[in-house]
């Protein structure tokens, strides 16, 4: 009851604490924008799509950047597999001051049609962090909360670690992962997916990171999609010198295979 309380308090805070017209919000350059497939992504025995994006401007100031995320599942007797992989990378002038990339892979087992059992994996780099790497376990519940030809919705539940190495401090953490994914039909053709992943620290000194992604994807061919995201991360322990909240507005195009 305490955790499930202090989860609860925490994301209200958050909510009612950020304005996204904040100037915070637009001066940020990155964000977290890959997470974690859930059981319920797809009703397909297999899926894979690539999404590629970037913008590139030049003049008075050049700067190009870069944005690629894989992701794919598979369903076999027992549960569906995913995986994925980003990556983003941002160029000021010859100054790098974005590159990150990403893995992550993710199982569940199947209880019936509406519940199950998950275990997942991350393992993350990124050279403008204070931490050179970081990687999270964690295993818990799936519940399939509704489901129809309009509105699919499930959630994680369970506990989790995470490891955070640098050049000259390591870091191991008990966290409490929540995550869930909201697809709601807009058109034939189109679809807004609301993504919510949160780790909460579970000790004193632990830092408390939830992610959000908001994305409309629309139909351009068969297997072509354009996708409009805005996505955030927001961080209580950031480090000295980083902002708690960090952005991200992004036009791409998905493949689906």
């Amino acid at each position: 009851m305490i955790i499930i309380s202090r989860t609860l308090i925490s994301c209200l805070a958050l909510l009612a604490s950020q304005s996204y017209a904040s100037s915070s919000l637009l001066k940020s350059e990155f964000t977290e924008s890959a997470f974690k497939l859930t059981k319920f992504d797809s009703d397909k025995a297999w899926e894979l799509s690539t999404e590629f994006g970037g913008s590139f401007t030049s003049g008075n100031t050049d700067t190009q950047s870069y944005k690629g995320k894989i992701k794919g599942s598979f369903a076999y007797s027992l549960g569906r597999l995913n995986y994925h992989a980003q990556l983003f990378k941002k160029i000021s002038g010859e100054k790098v001051s974005a590159d990150k990339w990403k893995i992550g892979i993710k199982n569940n087992l199947d209880f019936s049609q509406h519940n199950s059992s998950f275990a997942s994996l991350e393992y993350e780099r990124n050279k403008f962090s204070n931490y050179d790497s970081v990687a999270t376990f964690a295993a818990g519940y799936t519940q399939l909360m509704f489901n129809d030809e309009t509105i699919r919705w499930d959630a994680d539940v369970g506990p989790g670690y995470k490891w955070k190495e640098s050049e000259d401090h390591d870091l191991r953490e008990y966290v409490m992962h929540l995550g869930t994914n909201l697809s709601l039909a807009l058109t034939k053709q189109s679809k807004l997916v609301q993504t919510i992943v949160a780790d909460f620290g579970l000790q004193g000194d632990s830092a408390d990171v939830i992610r959000s992604e908001t994305a409309v994807l629309t139909s351009i061919l068969e297997n072509l999609k354009m996708k409009l995201t805005y996505a955030f991360k927001h961080n209580d322990q950031p480090g000295e010198g980083k902002e708690k909240l960090d952005t991200q507005t992004t036009v791409s195009l998905v493949f689906i295979f």
